[in-house]
């Protein structure tokens, strides 16, 4: 059987269009797939730190992320937060508490989502003083290929 190229390239053409027309969704359906996932970030966020856990802190991120402080310090990509994370666990230093409290959600366009609100965390240094650092924030997730929501840009003020 012989397929001749323009059929063969209306085929591939129908197939991405079909491809891309299954990802696309009204903003209510990315509200509702984003969520639980968001929901589930913020919760494991200050349980991971407490654990020492920076890969599950990170898992969140996307692969090229970027992670910005209030100072305009800027992590881009999941391994550098990671780093940046693992750095601020100082030996002898352990997160006791925290939370995040988001204050409003929004989808901003087919696939990408803000979210903001407040957190912090406390920390106990090793000789025992004890500390905490809060703020707004401002998060950017992007639903990905898989599906699976990510952060893309992540803002602490």
């Amino acid at each position: 059987m012989t397929i001749r190229l323009p059929f063969a390239a209306f085929m591939l053409g129908m197939s991405l269009s079909l491809s891309l027309a299954a990802v696309a969704a009204t903003p209510e359906e990315d509200l509702a797939s984003a969520k639980p996932e968001i929901e589930k970030a913020n919760a494991d966020w200050v349980p991971a730190l407490q654990a020492g856990d920076v890969h599950k802190a990170a898992e969140p991120f996307a692969d090229d992320a970027m992670f910005i402080l209030g100072n305009g310090r800027t992590y881009t990509g999941r391994a550098a937060i990671e780093a940046f994370l693992k750095e601020r666990m100082v030996p002898g230093t352990r997160i006791t508490g925290g939370t995040i409290q988001q204050d409003g959600i929004q989808v901003i366009r087919d696939g990408l989502i803000y979210e903001w609100g407040h957190g912090g965390t406390t920390k106990v240094d090793a000789q025992g003083k004890s500390s905490t650092s809060s703020g707004l924030y401002l998060t950017v997730w992007q639903r990905g290929a898989s599906g699976h929501w990510q952060i893309i840009r992540n803002l602490n003020f």
